[in-house]
């Protein structure tokens, strides 16, 4: 499955997007901006898991270090 992410600033914007996409009889939802921030953390995450740069574990513990202060 292929996603197409369209980035608005209002809800007008969002509702036309939303009907062009329905009289395109396709598929569509909406995301806040924490849930793109989810989304975009998580990829983050698991390409640093695939690279030789890092491993998810060094990320975790990463983390760990801040979230500690």
């Amino acid at each position: 499955m292929e996603y197409i992410l369209i980035p608005s600033k209002s809800k007008s914007e969002t509702a036309f997007f939303l009907s062009l996409l329905k009289k395109m009889q396709k598929e569509a939802s909406t995301l806040s901006s924490d849930e793109m921030e989810d989304v975009a953390f998580m990829r983050a995450l698991k390409e640093a898991e695939t690279t030789s740069k890092g491993s998810l574990s060094k990320v975790k513990a990463h983390l760990s270090k801040i979230a500690k202060g």
